[in-house]
């Protein structure tokens, strides 16, 4: 008998394999936890009924299943459904919106979702597809009359077809691509933030389980979810505050009510002495990105990387029950989160010719002890680990903050990628005598951009500069750009423009050094410039 249903279980393989239906998930590259780790993990009690879960399908919810079921719920009072791009390989980057009447409400708060940006990993996109279940029931109703929820149940697609982290076009890491746009999944993303302006963001992942932490420690990770708000420079603290005092406890309190473990997020790699390094303090991540749109932005991460389907409910569970909590805070804060927005926008756009501008910061090195599981016994063992800590923010280079900046005629892409943000970037009808400074490159190597583990894989790497600032008078003739700080979205805008952020559009070569004898592209703008 066991024979006979061997047979058909690889049939059923074979044609799934033909038909696409698997992707790219192999199970035999899969890492199991020991038994010892695994008993650590109880399934929850109630099922979850996404085509994962098929006990025939050994992939997870392939695209064409996912449009499938988001389809199915159309004709739901509170759902509308579109799509707002294409991935690289032309897949369709699907947008739910869930509000009253299916149409989003510019007096209500919004929330917004976004998930599987990494291709293999997958329980985000499992529970997106609970979620819309769930909240578009009619027992969701009245909540939604007082919230608007926008998700993006597959932001990378491609990735997910082909079971990898990076996008297929470009092999390009889309949660490092949230300033430059160089990808069509993170140019719609930006687009669908620049329209609803949400005022909560969820960005929802999956984390490496054992690998290297086995290799490292010969342990396993021990936290159901790790967490972690938006930590850049340039942050407004009101919105900072609101994240660290009122929603990440709100997720926490709601996970550990579930019996689920949780931490701030961290990672390491497998060198021995590699620092175990909060999530990174660059504003390249969505998580930052979002921060920098003056919305309460929060990382969610569930321990599944590396382990196939193994506690696949659990990890499900855990972004179900986060994404509830947050749904929940968001209705109840209603007006008043409305209100912190607003004042968050006012208060950036009220800080443009004044104070500081932080250009570089890094995380800040502490010493921890790391509570793991023992491979062996299951239990669970502390390890004193080199922390890098992104609650502690050290400026590494910070200068005077601009009125805006001044790009020449010629800058049409970096002009067309700020747009795509949501930024205002006004033409120079006429031309003006004002104070600028113009940056003096000191040095200009090549290099790559760094996170908390190290060298993020970047093509063709980036430019290293080092730049100083002189005053001076300038003539601006007719026919440039210019970009104000006098805007709620300036903290895009400076990390954007400043050269010798790692991030910059001159670090991604958007906006070209200029050679000797070559007119400057870029200046900073020290006075108002006006009409």
């Amino acid at each position: 008998m066991r024979a006979v249903r061997c047979a058909r279980f690889a049939a059923v393989a074979l044609l799934l394999a033909a038909s696409g239906a698997w992707a790219q998930f192999d199970p035999a590259r899969v890492h199991p936890e020991p038994p010892p780790v695994h008993a650590r993990f109880a399934a929850p009690a109630m099922p979850f009924h996404t085509p994962a879960f098929d006990p025939w399908q050994i992939d997870f919810t392939s695209h064409a299943q996912m449009m499938a079921r988001l389809q199915a719920l159309v004709g739901r009072p509170s759902v509308h459904l579109e799509i707002v791009g294409e991935s690289g390989q032309s897949r369709a980057l699907p947008l739910v919106l869930l509000a009253r009447g299916g149409r989003w409400q510019a007096d209500k708060p919004t929330l917004m979702l976004v998930a599987h940006q990494h291709g293999n990993e997958p329980a985000p996109g499992e529970a997106i597809l609970v979620l819309l279940e769930r909240w578009s029931a009619p027992a969701y109703a009245d909540l939604l009359r007082r919230v608007n929820v926008v998700v993006l149940p597959r932001a990378n697609p491609d990735g997910a077809a082909l079971f990898k982290r990076a996008t297929a076009v470009g092999d390009i890491d889309m949660n490092r691509d949230h300033l430059l746009l160089r990808t069509p999944e993170a140019r719609a993303v930006a687009r669908v933030a620049a329209r609803y302006r949400p005022q909560v963001v969820l960005d929802m992942h999956e984390f490496t389980a054992g690998e290297r932490w086995v290799t490292r420690f010969g342990a396993w990770t021990k936290y159901d979810v790790l967490l972690q708000a938006a930590t850049t420079g340039n942050l407004d603290a009101g919105v900072y505050q609101a994240g660290m005092d009122d929603f990440l406890p709100a997720i926490r309190r709601a996970v550990q009510a579930e019996g689920l473990s949780d931490f701030w997020y961290h990672t390491t790699t497998a060198r021995p002495d590699a620092p175990v390094a909060m999530g990174g303090v660059q504003p390249d991540t969505w998580r930052n990105i979002g921060g920098l749109r003056n919305a309460v932005s929060i990382l969610h991460e569930t321990r599944g990387y590396g382990i196939g389907k193994q506690n696949l409910a659990r990890r499900v569970q855990s972004h179900v029950v986060a994404a509830q909590a947050l749904l929940e805070q968001v209705a109840q804060e209603g007006p008043a989160l409305l209100e912190q927005a607003r004042r968050a926008d006012r208060a950036v756009a009220g800080q443009a010719c004044k104070g500081q501008v932080v250009v570089a910061a890094q995380q800040t090195p502490e010493k921890r002890e790391l509570t793991l599981i023992d491979a062996q016994t299951g239990e669970d063992r502390a390890v004193p680990v080199d922390w890098r800590s992104a609650l502690k923010l050290q400026v590494t280079r910070q200068r005077p903050r601009p009125c805006g900046y001044w790009l020449a005629a010629s800058e049409g892409a970096a002009v067309r990628t700020l747009r795509l943000l949501g930024v205002q970037v006004k033409p120079l009808a006429s031309a003006r005598s004002i104070r600028v400074e113009r940056y003096d490159f000191k040095s200009i190597e090549a290099g790559q951009r760094q996170d908390g583990r190290g060298a993020i894989q970047d093509q063709g790497g980036i430019v290293k500069t080092q730049v100083d600032v002189q005053p001076l008078r300038r003539h601006l003739p007719a026919g440039g750009w210019y970009v104000s700080l006098a805007q709620p979205l300036a903290g895009l805008v400076t990390a954007a423009l400043e050269p010798d952020s790692q991030s910059s559009y001159v670090a991604a070569r958007l906006i070209a050094v200029p050679r000797p004898g070559e007119p400057d592209r870029l200046l900073r703008v020290m006075e108002p410039m006006g009409r």
